[in-house]
Order: structure tokens, then C-alpha cells, then sequence
């Protein structure tokens, strides 16, 4: 054993409890991470009365869940986040009140996690509504934008700054609300009157504004920033890609851009051409690299553009409708203060019960209110296929499409593939769901992105939806999913794509 010579004995003696206090506090810690883990992971109980039911995203921060409460069918989305990064957005995102912006109804410490209970949007992702190089209606684009803004000009005054603005941080709720999430870069740039520069660089990188990118050389105000990646949400949403990779003079379709905004001449190609004059116009405005010379959001509101009227949806809007024809319902839409009080007042997570895994397993009644009758319909998603044959057999095709084309994949569990196709990380689950109406449902296999663009994991999914050609079935009518039906085993840790 080495000693430390400088030490008396009593300080060394000292020094060894401390160690030996810490060890134990890091192993209660471990072990309360991997319990609330495996719970989370096998249908179990976040607290008493909260069951933990579907993944509803993931990201660099873990899962955000679906939480459903066993008695009123209330539900919540759980996001679980480390340390002071946690207390900082939580802090932040729970004094923030607008209709387009997700409400944060709660938070819980506990052994160094933040627990942010957030309003459940059941619309799902703006960008599930993007077609890859096709994008939607320019109705159903406009009122979005507007939404966007208005949630955007609402932060602003509070002296918030998003910094992540993109598709897949704008959520929908049924009637077609769309709600500003994931506050995990936000920051306050103004306190009072007095306003600061923005100095990191931030954001994802396609959506990112040119003096986002170059931040460590100039620092940058925070409003033409998240300004400039609304309007390249609205692009994305209108032409269905993004016109570069990154905003900067080494990106030649961006020179092209700035070329043609100071100096006229040919439109460039690209998504820009997909766009009607007045759209084109709003956006040669916004996204110019000078953001002093960006409209503020006042000036946009104004512009011709996004105060057109158009009585009737033209045909894409109406196709879009038509695909998202299975109505998400509410497994119970009122969350009650005593629901609530029971998720910010209980100590710690508590153990699974025996009795919800066999209710989650399907070896328990549906009917009346318990756990097994918690069935709701699937959330809007466009990434999903319904295919002809069981589970296994649905994901054993899979897997020779994916490595006929070269993409690497590895089962997390017999239901559940971990995908990588280049950049673009995701998830296919195969699950049985039941119809109504006497539709006996059947098997699904849904897709969801963990990392990468948005956009190009739609392409990916496209492509394998081709490959799933041979085995797929139309969709059931009104499709329903067990919420607690597990995903992985329950003495199994999650895994990250």
C-alpha cells in the first residue's frame, strides 16, 4: 500500500473514511440508477400510481417516457436529466406559459437526477409530418410558422433564447397545436434591459445561423439566431430538405445563396425553387447572413405571405390528412393537482409490481380500469408498417434488408433492433396491436429515429419500408397499442443506439 508521507495518521485515517463514505454513496447511486432503469424499461412503476408506459423520444440526455396513471388515465411525458444541467433547464423551462410553448408541470431531485414532468403532446414531431423532398401543403406549412413564431416571439420577450430551434423539437398536440420543446441549450440572454451576446456555439448544426457557427471569434445576439433556424424549419417544411449542411463559406450551395440575395440575378438551385413568390420571398429576407439586416419577428408577422387566407386545403394538406387518419385518443385528458401531488411527493421511484408485468404481458383482463386497460391509439407517426406476420419473422426480413444494403444493425432484445445507417441512428420495434370494429389488428413494426437528421431518416425509412414491401398489410382501422407493453426485459439495462 502506498503511503502519503506528509499526512499525520489521524488525517490519513480520515482520508480512508472519507474514501469509503464516498464509494458507498457512489454504489447507492449506481444502484438507484440502474433500478429506476430496469423499472422504466419493463412497464413498471415510477412512483405509486404512475406506471411507465412508451418511449416518446431520445436523444444525447437518454429517454423521455410516457408516464400513465393507473386510476385516471392521466398522463404526463417523463424526462429524466443529470445534475445541475437538469435544475438549469428545469429552472427555466417551468416560469414559461404560452400555448405553443410544452409546459413543464413538475420536477423531482433525486440522487443527482432532475425529473422534469412535461406536458404531453400526443401529435407527435413536426418532422413525422415532413415528407422527405416533397415536404407538406403551404397551408398547413403556414399555420405552423405562425405558431412557431408567435411561441418564439412569446420567449423572446421573456428573454429566452431557444438555441435548438429544428423539426424535431416542435411537438403537436391533438387539435394541431404545435408546442416549443427540449429547453436543454436555452438560456437567458436578457435580464431587465440589460442584453448579452451569446458566445457558444450551439444548435444543430444544418439549422444553425452563420455567426452560431463562427461564436468563438464574435459573440452573436440570441433573436435573429433562433430566427434564422425557425426559417429553415419553414423550408424544411415547404420543400421537404434543407438547402446546405452548414452556413458557411465553405459550403458552396450557401455562397450561392448569399450570392444571389446582394446581388440578384438567378434564383439558385435546390429546394428553393419548390417554393410559390411569397414564400421565397419571406425567406430571402430572414435568412440573410448579416442578422442585422434579418426581419424581426414583429416585421414577419406582417409579411403578405404568412397573413394569406385560403379558405380550402389544396391537395397535399388533404393527403396528409387522410395518412393521419388514426386519431390519437387521450387515455385520460385531465391531469388533476392530486394526480400530480403523487409525482412530486413520493421519495423515490417505487418497485415494480408483479401483478402490472403480467398486466402488462397481456395475462390479465382488459376491461374496467386497471393497468391492463390502458390501451390507447397510436400516437401520430408516419414511420411505421403493418405487416402480415408475427414478430420475429417481421424483424428477421428486416434484418436482410439492412444487411443487403450494407447498414449494420443488433438486437437490444427479441423485439426491439438498434439500426445504423451512416449518420443516422434509429429503432425498429415490433409490437401486436389490436384494431376496433372488428379489425383483429396485428403486428406493427415502428421506426424511430435516436440520432442524426430528421429529414434523412425519413429517407432511410422510406427505403426500408420499400424493402418490407413483400410482407406488409394495409393499416387496421384505428389501431390500438398496449402503452405498458414492455419493451425490454426487465433485469435489462437501456441501451442507446
Amino acid at each position: 500500500m502506498c503511503s502519503i508521507g506528509w499526512l499525520p495518521s489521524a488525517d490519513w485515517f480520515t482520508v480512508r473514511r472519507k474514501i469509503k463514505e464516498g464509494k458507498e454513496k457512489w454504489c447507492s447511486q449506481l444502484k438507484h440508477q440502474y433500478s429506476v432503469a430496469a423499472n422504466m424499461s419493463s412497464g413498471g412503476e415510477f412512483v405509486e400510481g404512475w406506471l411507465v408506459a412508451q418511449v416518446l423520444g431520445e436523444g444525447s440526455y437518454g429517454e423521455v417516457r410516457l408516464l400513465v396513471h393507473s386510476r385516471s388515465g392521466a398522463n404526463v411525458a417523463l424526462k429524466a436529466v443529470q445534475g445541475d444541467v437538469g435544475a438549469r433547464e428545469a429552472g427555466l423551462h417551468r416560469a414559461l406559459r404560452h400555448p405553443n410553448v410544452l409546459r413543464c408541470l413538475g420536477e423531482r431531485r433525486h440522487n443527482g437526477m432532475h425529473y422534469l414532468f412535461l406536458e404531453y403532446a400526443q401529435g407527435g414531431e413536426l418532422f413525422d409530418r415532413i415528407e422527405p423532398d416533397v415536404g407538406m401543403g403551404e397551408t398547413a406549412a403556414r399555420q405552423y410558422w405562425r405558431q412557431l413564431i408567435a411561441g418564439l416571439q412569446y420567449l423572446h420577450t421573456r428573454g429566452v433564447a431557444h438555441r435548438d430551434i429544428k423539426p424535431e423539437n416542435l411537438l403537436l398536440d391533438n387539435a394541431q397545436t404545435l408546442k416549443i420543446s427540449d429547453f436543454g441549450m436555452a438560456t437567458l440572454f436578457r435580464v431587465g434591459t440589460r442584453e448579452r451576446l451569446m458566445t457558444r456555439v450551439c444548435g444543430t448544426e444544418p439549422y444553425a445561423a452563420p455567426e452560431v457557427l463562427s461564436a468563438a471569434k464574435k459573440g452573436y445576439r440570441a433573436q435573429p439566431a433562433d430566427l434564422w433556424a425557425a426559417a429553415l424549419v419553414l423550408l424544411a417544411m415547404l420543400a421537404g430538405e434543407l438547402p446546405w449542411e452548414r452556413a458557411s463559406r465553405e459550403e458552396t450551395r450557401f455562397v450561392a445563396w448569399c450570392t444571389w440575395i446582394e446581388q440578384n440575378g438567378t434564383c439558385p438551385s435546390g429546394p428553393w425553387r419548390k417554393l410559390t413568390p411569397g414564400a421565397l420571398n419571406l425567406l430571402r429576407k430572414t435568412l440573410n447572413s448579416d442578422p442585422d439586416r434579418r426581419p424581426t419577428l414583429d416585421m414577419l408577422q406582417r409579411h403578405h405571405w404568412l397573413n394569406e387566407q385560403q379558405d380550402d386545403i389544396d391537395s397535399k394538406d388533404r393527403e396528409s390528412e387522410r395518412a393521419w387518419s388514426s386519431q390519437p385518443c387521450a387515455a385520460g385528458e385531465q391531469l388533476s393537482d392530486t394526480d400530480m401531488d403523487e409525482l412530486l411527493s413520493y421519495s423515490q421511484p417505487a418497485h415494480t409490481d408483479d401483478l402490472l408485468l403480467e398486466a402488462a404481458d397481456g395475462t390479465q383482463s382488459t376491461q374496467g380500469s386497471g393497468p391492463g386497460a390502458l390501451l390507447q391509439r397510436l400516437v401520430r407517426r408516419m414511420t411505421r408498417v403493418f405487416v402480415r406476420c408475427n414478430e420475429q419473422e417481421a424483424l428477421r426480413t428486416l434484418a436482410d434488408a439492412l444487411s443487403t444494403r450494407g447498414y449494420t444493425y443488433r438486437h437490444l432484445q427479441p423485439k426491439l433492433m438498434a439500426i445504423e445507417c451512416g449518420e443516422v441512428k434509429m429503432r425498429a420495434w415490433a409490437v401486436r396491436v389490436c384494431g376496433s370494429g372488428g379489425d383483429g389488428g396485428g403486428v406493427m413494426v415502428e421506426f424511430r429515429r435516436s440520432r442524426g437528421c430528421g429529414l434523412a431518416f425519413k429517407r432511410r425509412y422510406k427505403e426500408l419500408r420499400e424493402a418490407l414491401r413483400s410482407i406488409a398489410i394495409p393499416q387496421p382501422v384505428t389501431p390500438y397499442e398496449d402503452l405498458l407493453a414492455p419493451v425490454t426485459p426487465r433485469d435489462c439495462r437501456m441501451e442507446t443506439a
